[in-house]
């Protein structure tokens, strides 16, 4: 796998778990990351996740931020999660503001 989508997959990856594994058209591998949560004081609130996400899994709202109402992006819907990782290609955010996690194979 060529890229991986944020620190937590990466993390995750040297884990040592086995996780499902797809492949794109071409037949290169990837390991879809399904979206658990925003950590809300690295989101700058752009939205540009919600744009791109297929599953509709995001909504702005304001949340309290170290004691500040601060407007973020929150999941809303995670089971609708496709796991292409789009939501973190386009966060400006270095590593994505998202947390993520891969399927992991459990036999």
């Amino acid at each position: 796998m060529k890229e991986k989508c944020c620190d937590v997959l990466g993390k995750e990856l040297k884990s040592g778990k086995k996780f499902v594994i797809n492949r794109t058209a071409s037949g290169e591998e990837w390991i879809p990351a399904f979206v658990q949560k925003v950590d809300a004081e690295k989101c700058t609130g752009c939205g540009s996740c919600i744009r791109v996400c297929l599953g509709n899994c995001y909504e702005l709202k304001e949340v309290l931020v170290n004691g500040k109402k601060k407007k973020v992006s929150v999941v809303v819907r995670p089971e609708n999660c496709f796991g292409d990782c789009h939501c973190h290609k386009v966060c400006p955010v270095t590593g994505g503001a998202m947390i993520c996690k891969p399927k992991e194979i459990l036999y």
